[in-house]
């Protein structure tokens, strides 16, 4: 039996399962992801009510709009294979003639642009002329009774005026229109009964658009662990809403064609991914960042909760958090030339915490990046409360940068001498919903991190304690202004080095 799996032919044998060939093939479906398995589809062709006319100038098409005389002249249509223009006027052009089962109809006939008439000429059945209008017009043709139109052009009307004598027909075709007949697409377990023709899905395949850089990027994190559960589903899209973030910028824009993956650069879902299982049009709020290139099947299928394994296309470059010597050799293979700058005596040991481009689909653009490197000592590990202070936690990863990269940053805005705390700039714009959350009782311990809420003036304040404290947070405000949102897992020491206008990268422990 042949059977396709992710585009690829293979063969199996009768009674073969799902799970079975997969083993054999040395095909790894990711755990937890659905496959989908569609069953070959049967067809038959269908005729339409169209049919192609064929002619020494090019190619039309005649759609029959009265239903009495279809049958009669797709029997009789072929009689007009390598007729020539009888006549032609600045009302129609004619071509002639063939017989036609008909009777003749005395009334006269009004006929629109492109619109096709039969004329039984003399009143005679065996001769039967075939009228196209070249502009609105009435005369006395002798159309079939009930039928004064038999159609419109509707392909290749430019034709019809170009149409002139010596011209002919060189053939008359009907349009078929495939049919399915039966269609399924079901969810593949390791028990189904394969038959041959089946199609077997195990991924997506997405490939990124170059236009949507910074968009891109995000479309990055999104499908980061290679896996995409749908959040929500409709008839038109695919939705994944867990890596929100605060802003995007507007990048390409275009209609969302079936397999189009947007993300959304505005609105309450900023980050959001979307693939379309149909057509949607343009809008300004979903910036496309690639498509679908195998396995919209698994799109069709999948319902809220699903787990879909995604491949992306071309790879995402991750440089951040790797070894100057590790990141020049990965980079070397794909013909990206690499610069570094930074503190290290010797670059190669630094650990990458910066880049320029920043996204990945401009640097494969560029051929080139420029990577600044520091030693893992500079580097403060912290680990975030996303669940007692989501809201708080959100604006810090916002302003860091961490809600996009591995390292965040910080600029020192105030250190006392006695150090305290520290306190860093924050945003003043994106504060303004800093309600209190999380807010400290008893005693705030040193390490913790804290941002001041909108109870305060200086809302955004981002801080950490140096010094334990049973008055003031890492803001040093009051508790009821202070968001705890986070601690400082390791290098506490780092922070006394640090001065007004110093930048101080930062790594979210996760797990």
């Amino acid at each position: 039996m042949r059977i396709i799996v992710d585009g690829n032919e293979y063969e199996s044998g009768e009674g073969e399962r799902l799970g079975a060939m997969l083993e054999r093939l040395g095909i790894t479906a990711k755990e937890g992801c659905i496959i989908a398995v569609m069953k070959k589809v049967m067809e038959e062709s269908v005729e339409t009510d169209l049919f192609e006319i064929e002619t020494t100038k090019g190619r039309m098409v005649l759609r029959v709009e009265c239903g009495d005389l279809l049958e009669r002249w797709r029997r009789s249509c072929h009689g007009y294979e390598g007729a020539g223009v009888r006549w032609t006027t600045k009302d129609a052009v004619v071509f002639g003639s063939t017989v036609f089962d008909a009777q003749p109809s005395m009334e006269p006939v009004s006929l629109g642009r492109y619109e096709v008439t039969l004329s039984l000429s003399g009143l005679s059945k065996e001769n039967t002329l075939l009228v196209f209008s070249k502009r609105p017009h009435s005369a006395s043709y002798y159309p079939p009774k009930g039928c004064a139109v038999l159609g419109r052009i509707v392909y290749g009307r430019h034709l019809v005026g170009l149409l002139r004598m010596g011209d002919k027909i060189l053939s008359i075709k009907p349009v078929l229109e495939t049919k399915e007949l039966t269609k399924s697409l079901l969810k593949g377990e390791a028990g189904t009964l394969l038959e041959d023709g089946d199609r077997i899905f195990t991924k997506v395949e997405v490939e990124l658009d170059h236009d949507s850089p910074v968009c891109g990027e995000q479309a990055y994190n999104v499908l980061n662990e290679g896996v995409i559960k749908v959040s929500s589903e409709t008839s038109s899209y695919i939705c994944y809403s867990e890596r929100k973030v605060i802003s995007l910028p507007v990048e390409k824009l275009g209609v969302r064609e079936r397999g189009s993956f947007t993300i959304r650069n505005s609105g309450e879902n900023v980050g959001a991914a979307y693939i379309y299982k149909r057509e949607a049009p343009l809008a300004q709020s979903h910036t496309i960042v690639g498509k679908v290139i195998e396995g919209i099947e698994l799109v069709d299928l999948a319902k809220e909760g699903d787990c879909l394994s995604v491949l992306v296309r071309p790879p995402r470059i991750d440089l951040l958090g790797k070894r100057a010597s590790e990141a020049r050799t990965a980079l070397d293979a794909i013909g990206v030339k690499l610069e570094t700058e930074g503190a290290p005596s010797d670059p190669d040991l630094g650990v990458i915490v910066e880049h320029e481009p920043q996204n990945s689909l401009e640097i494969y653009k560029k051929g080139f990046v420029r990577c600044k490197v520091i030693s893992p000592e500079g580097i403060l590990k912290i680990r975030l409360y996303e669940n007692e202070a989501p809201n708080s936690v959100k604006y810090f990863r916002a302003v860091t940068g961490l809600e996009r990269k591995a390292f965040g940053k910080l600029k020192v805005y105030f250190a006392t001498p006695k150090m305290e705390m520290i306190l860093f700039k924050g945003d003043e714009e994106i504060a303004k919903g800093l309600t209190p959350e999380n807010t400290p009782t008893g005693k705030v311990l040193a390490g913790s991190i804290g941002v001041t809420n909108t109870v305060k003036k200086f809302a955004g304040m981002i801080g950490i304690r140096m010094t334990d404290s049973e008055r003031f947070g890492p803001t040093a405000e009051s508790f009821d202004g202070t968001n705890l949102i986070g601690e400082v897992e390791g290098g506490l020491d780092l922070l006394r080095r640090l001065k007004e206008g110093s930048e101080l990268y930062v790594q979210e422990m996760r797990g």
